[in-house]
């Protein structure tokens, strides 16, 4: 028969295609609308929870350590079921948990109900908090991606399936970049859980359509591949299944690139300088290399990426004493240097994800095996973190832990591309001489004397729990011994300085001399009244105890256990404090105000909780002010100080007073170094016509270390509300 020898086209070969190309299609929508909410749900869920947790920057660490985990736990679900079950029955057991899912996403905003008391253990209770909430759509959207992957390199061996990893996580980037710029500063919380429910149901439908659409097709030919077609990478190799080493590899490259994001952004937080969207920063730039090194091999270069981490590193953890070796005179701006610390981050997580791509699995039945071994990793970096560094360390020396670990795997991946042995003993040389540097200059177990410009630096404590580091140091100068001094650090700021003189103790130094806003007005107000009742929220070193007399009572509220130590055990403000009656409530200020006995008011409110980086936003909300404002007493006033680097608070408790209708003034104090003053600003409001007659209002509204945000522009701030995009300071 003529013709006979020839291949027959398939007769529903078009109808076939159009299934292919949908198939495909749904896939990739599918993938990319998962990602994206897995990643809008997690600084969604973790603002609303932080004013519950006093707004500690380790809530967004312990929620990220819950995200990981519930991301392997997905990981290990999708390897179970493309191992063990027939393509039916995925659908079956997919579609049912589907629908669990999506009547749980109704429910994603936690109910008040859930608020702790305020001096519970805060990660156990977090972790507990997510997996009521959020835990069963987040762990249903992260089975997503590697079982779709995999029915997507089942059904097409001629494409590659971490192409749309890559797509999955240029997904997750949207959704980080979006949330603070794009949702935050115009939605409430509320309405982003409301429009996160929609799109999670919109997911569903996607996600029951790529089914149908796996089950439609999977008793016939996968798929139509030309025989001109070149084999991809993922199809050309039929080896033997990975080996022992390729799977530890699977761990540890990824525990690597996790660890150098959480302790980048920790380090950078405490140890150089904080900045608002400090962890959205570092989280894009690791989600960055994830998509670079997986979208095509041509991307990672090992042999200029290896180097060029070694050398960063040496350069970094040097920069400070490399100048002056050199004779140099160099110095660096705090951006340059948060962005140079980030630089390295980037290329510690660029070569780890690059090795990892380099060593996937070649055949499309161990990739959900790949991508569970890939979320182990990831989540023992956070747990690393969380769990043993905050317990087993007084300082982040993760950190310079993590450079070695990144300094190991340079080497290792220079050695395996230097053929000759000569250059791999130059090599190794080199890579030793770089650590001893790291480790020296990094200085982790502090063991090096620290002096500078005649003086000398002692500490004498220091401490790490989940609120951060304290530190208590005594700084003495040569040939001054009236200027000797012992200073409170939370992280890098200063939260209290007392001279080491006797007769010099019971100066009130740094942002709490007389003429500052909470002297001028502490001392108004026991000059009109014989006894006081005074709160102060934020403790420091206690200074503002020394204005007590001892017909006052004095109640100091504090979150952080360690910082009450510090006070009491370094510091003799509290010791000395003249005030008849003294409470300290450990917790957040917001929930033991709420607690307090009924008829409890105060004559002032001072709050002294936003000078560090991290602001507790909760505190300066509308529900935060009408709080205060129920608890003063006729005539009280309520004392922001608000001093920040970082942020102009100005414009937020300008608000504030206007929705309260609260007479306001501002007051700034001058640097003094002769008499121990930093700058400091501070917001006076109430309803005591005596206090703004004595001190009138400034005109206008104060210049210097200012946004340039109008208060009559900025927004009003609520508890499902508040973005800090508009009041970050202009450098």
């Amino acid at each position: 028969m003529a013709g006979a020898g020839r291949p027959q086209p398939l007769i529903n070969q078009p109808p076939q295609m159009n299934l292919q190309t949908l198939r495909q299609l749904f896939y990739a929508l599918t993938i990319l609308l998962s990602a994206f909410l897995l990643f809008q749900i997690q600084p969604l869920i973790s603002k609303f929870i932080l004013p519950w947790f006093g707004g500690s920057p380790s809530v967004w660490t312990t929620a990220m350590l819950f995200f990981q985990c519930a991301l392997c736990g997905g990981y290990f679900y999708a390897f179970l079921v493309s191992r063990r079950c027939s393509p039916r029955q995925q659908a079956a057991i997919h579609l049912s948990l589907l629908a669990l899912a999506a009547v749980a996403a109704a429910f994603i905003i936690p109910d008040a109900t859930l608020k702790p008391e305020g001096d519970e253990e805060p990660v156990a209770k977090i972790v507990a908090l997510l997996a009521l909430s959020v835990g069963l759509p987040y762990f249903f959207l992260a089975t997503t991606g590697p079982l779709v992957q995999h029915w997507y390199a089942r059904a097409h061996p001629t494409g590659s399936a971490f192409r749309l990893y890559a797509l999955s996580n240029a997904g997750s980037l949207f959704a980080l970049l979006s949330f603070p710029y794009v949702f935050e500063p115009y939605l409430a919380v509320q309405d982003i859980g409301r429009l996160w429910t929609w799109g999670f149901w919109a997911f569903a439908g996607l996600c029951t359509a790529s089914v149908w659409l796996n089950l439609r097709l999977a008793a016939v030919a996968p798929s139509v591949v030309s025989a001109s077609s070149p084999p991809s990478l993922d199809a050309q190799h039929t080896g033997p299944a990975p080996s022992w080493m390729r799977r530890a590899l699977w761990v540890a490259l990824p525990a690597l690139a996790s660890l150098a994001f959480i302790a980048t952004t920790d380090h950078v937080s405490h140890d150089i300088a904080p900045e608002p969207r400090l962890w959205i920063t570092t989280l894009g730039l690791y989600l960055l290399t994830f998509i670079v090194c997986f979208d095509h091999p041509r991307w990672y270069q090992r042999r200029l990426a290896a180097p060029l981490l070694v050398l960063s590193l040496f350069v970094l953890t040097g920069r400070d004493e490399l100048p002056a070796l050199l004779g140099l005179d160099l110095s660096y701006s705090l951006d340059f240097t948060r962005w140079a610390h980030f630089g390295v981050m980037f290329l510690i997580c660029f070569v780890a994800h690059g090795e990892l791509y380099r060593v996937r699995p070649s055949q499309a039945r161990y990739l959900t095996e790949y991508y569970l071994l890939m979320s182990v990793g990831g989540a023992c970096g956070g747990l690393f973190v969380s769990l043993v560094a905050t317990n087993l360390f007084a300082d982040y020396h993760e950190w310079a832990l993590m450079l070695l670990a990144a300094l190991l795997l340079a080497g290792g991946v220079l050695w395996r591309e230097a053929a000759r042995p000569p250059v791999r003993s130059a090599l190794a040389a080199v890579v030793a001489a770089v650590a001893l540097s790291v480790v020296y200059w990094e200085d982790p177990l502090s063991w090096r004397d620290q002096h500078a410009a005649g003086s000398s630096s002692t500490t004498l404590y220091q401490a790490r729990n989940f609120y951060g580091t304290v530190t208590v140091a005594d700084q003495r100068k040569a040939g001054a011994a009236e200027a000797d001094k012992r200073i409170f650090y939370s992280g890098q700021v200063v939260h209290g300085v007392q001279f080491l003189q006797a007769d010099r103790l019971r100066a009130n130094l740094t942002y709490y001399g007389e003429d500052s806003g909470a002297g001028q007005t502490l001392r108004h107000a026991a000059a009109a009244k014989p006894a006081l009742s005074v709160a102060i929220v934020g403790l420091g070193a206690g200074t503002l105890a020394n204005y007590a007399r001892p017909s006052d009572a004095y109640d100091f509220f504090e979150i952080n256990p360690e910082v009450i130590h510090v006070a009491r055990d370094w510091f003799d403000n509290l010791k000395r404090c003249q005030a008849q009656t003294q409470r300290m409530y450990l917790g957040d200020a917001r929930l033991k105000f709420e607690t307090l006995p009924a008829d409890r008011r105060y004559d002032v409110i001072v709050l002294d909780a936003f000078s560090g980086g991290s602001v507790p936003l909760h505190l300066l909300t509308r529900e935060a002010f009408a709080l205060y404002a129920k608890r003063l007493a006729p005539g009280g006033l309520i004392v922001a100080h608000i001093t920040n680097s970082y942020l102009d608070l100005y414009p937020v408790v300008r608000r504030q007073a206007q929705a309260l209708g609260l007479d306001f003034r501002w007051v700034d104090q001058a640097y003094d170094g002769e008499r121990g003053i930093n700058f400091n600003r501070y917001a006076v409001m109430g309803r005591n016509p005596a206090y703004f007659a004595a001190f009138p209002a400034e005109a206008g509204a104060p210049t210097e270390r200012s946004s340039g945000l109008k208060p009559e522009d900025a927004p009003l701030w609520t508890d499902s509300f508040s973005s800090i995009a508009p009041i970050e300071l202009k450098k």
